[in-house]
């Protein structure tokens, strides 16, 4: 009775997120007894070749009798680190690895859960199992770092694409007020600090920041730590999201050896690409910052920057001249008949900045902008869904509660930001859904014209919105504010 007590234990006990999603692909179980203290086992099982991340959990009963067990793990070469008796669910990756464990090649072969059982008394048993998950780099649900969603339920998730680390070339003061790299912790602190939801770090062509996003997760628990890297090449930098395994960004080198062979590399990972800052200027200053291509194939990327922080402080002019220029040339693509969502991104290099003395002057700080997504829950697929929605929307301000939604519909079909409606079939009614924004003025965009701007009453409004001749390609909502200035920035309703 015993024994059965305590395996209906084990399946009751709790598991990590990815097991919901599927079973684990390997089930390793079994009883401690009396006669095992002060001894270790190896638990042996296989990891196919292909694995990116190795994922565990370990449960077993008795503790309140005072059944201790501890844990490590080896690879068929090496050690790979030891969660003694605090880490029984953990991560080791190519890219990332669990705090105590070290990140790095997974190789295939005969891997060891080392099980030492230091207490157990007399007569007692307990009964262990240990699930274990084998994931491909391409899995982006599961090669994440936080294996449970941070958040549960549909929302609105804000948050911060485009930030970088001493990892690449951020700086920032030192104690002393010496010029150091920029630790990520500083990053990470300022976007939980200004209220985002998750923060994604693209330090420059390196993936050596994953090590320490794997390692300060546990700690920025309510914030979703999104992996990226700024592709940054002397024709323009590009962002992609999600994906943690090796992308070449060295045009000439096999695998990127044009620019559109570069792009179409990295959406194949199923990462979520975007070309940051595009109306930059580029040349002897900043080689690449704008976008210079122009054979680029925009089937393979899925997003443009339609505001870059860094840019707005450092375009010449007001600032309001600079997030017009981004936002025209995104309406231009999209009058090309390209399908690109609009995001926004910081661009920090200095989290710290505003304490005074930036070493690289003055910065768009984390959270002064954000990108707002409608998503499934608050974990890294969801958020990359979202995203490829394109239900987002860019919010030029600090701080929550803002939201701005359209929905429409023609000829019995609906629609909403991201979605696409038939072209013909009559006219298009549309509802613009804002919130937080009072005195405000929904503006009406069809095909890069404003056909429509309308009042905002109240601080939660749903604005209707005609069209009585439909638009050819396309149609959004902005929200200004009521100087006439930016505010809101929403993505299109497409025609096809």
């Amino acid at each position: 009775m015993a024994r059965w007590a305590m395996l209906i234990w084990l399946l009751l006990a709790g598991v990590p997120a990815v097991a919901a999603d599927r079973p684990a692909d390997v089930v390793l179980n079994g009883i401690v007894r009396g006669t095992d203290r002060a001894t270790t086992r190896d638990l042996d099982f296989a990891v196919p070749a292909g694995t990116a991340l190795v994922r565990v959990d370990f449960q077993y009963e008795g503790r309140k009798r005072g059944v201790t067990i501890t844990l490590g793990v080896a690879d068929p070469q090496r050690f790979r680190g030891w969660g003694g008796g605090t880490k029984y669910a953990f991560a080791i990756g190519e890219a990332f690895a669990t705090p105590s464990f070290l990140p790095g090649p997974i190789p295939a072969g005969r891997w060891r859960l080392m099980m030492t059982v230091p207490a157990i008394r007399d007569g007692d048993a307990a009964a262990w199992s240990a699930r274990i998950w084998f994931s491909k780099a391409s899995n982006l649900d599961e090669v994440a770092f936080a294996p449970a969603p941070i958040r549960a339920g549909p929302g609105w998730y804000r948050g911060d694409l485009h930030s970088h680390s001493g990892q690449s070339d951020a700086r920032c003061r030192s104690y002393a007020g010496r010029e150091a790299g920029c630790p990520p912790f500083y990053t990470f602190q300022e976007a939980a600090a200004h209220g985002l939801d998750f923060v994604a770090l693209t330090d420059h062509n390196v993936t050596s920041h994953f090590v320490d996003m794997g390692y300060l997760q546990p700690h920025f628990d309510t914030l979703l730590l999104v992996p990226g890297r700024e592709l940054t090449t002397r024709d323009g930098h590009a962002n992609l999201l999600g994906y943690m395994g090796a992308v070449e960004t060295d045009i000439g080198r096999p695998g990127a050896e044009t620019v559109n062979a570069l792009l179409a590399g990295a959406h194949a990972t199923g990462g979520f690409l975007t070309i940051n800052h595009p109306s930059r200027p580029t040349g002897e200053d900043c080689l690449g910052c704008g976008w210079a291509p122009r054979d680029t194939d925009y089937a393979n990327v899925d997003a443009i920057e339609v505001v870059n922080g860094g840019s707005t402080i450092e375009t010449p002019g007001d600032r309001e001249a600079a997030v017009v220029k981004q936002v025209r040339y995104w309406e231009g693509l999209l009058q090309r008949g390209y399908r690109l969502v609009g995001v926004a991104g910081s661009d920090n290099h200095d989290a710290i900045q505003y304490r005074g003395n930036s070493p690289i002057g003055a910065q768009a700080a984390i959270g002064s902008l954000a990108t707002v997504i409608r998503a499934d829950d608050l974990s890294q697929g969801s958020i990359l869904r979202g995203l490829k929605s394109g239900r987002v929307f860019v919010d030029l301000d600090e701080g929550r509660g803002r939201i701005l939604d359209l929905t429409a519909t023609r000829g019995g079909r609906r629609a909403v930001m991201g979605g696409v409606l038939p072209r013909g079939g009559g006219a298009i009614a549309a509802v613009a859904h804002v919130e937080g924004v009072a005195g405000g003025r929904v503006s009406l965009v069809v095909d890069g014209r404003v056909l429509a701007d309308v009042p905002v009453a109240g601080d939660r409004a749903d604005v209707p919105l005609a069209l009585p001749k439909g638009a050819k390609q396309w149609f959004r909502v902005d929200v200004r504010r009521p100087d006439g200035r930016f505010w809101l920035i929403g993505n299109p309703i497409y025609v096809r």
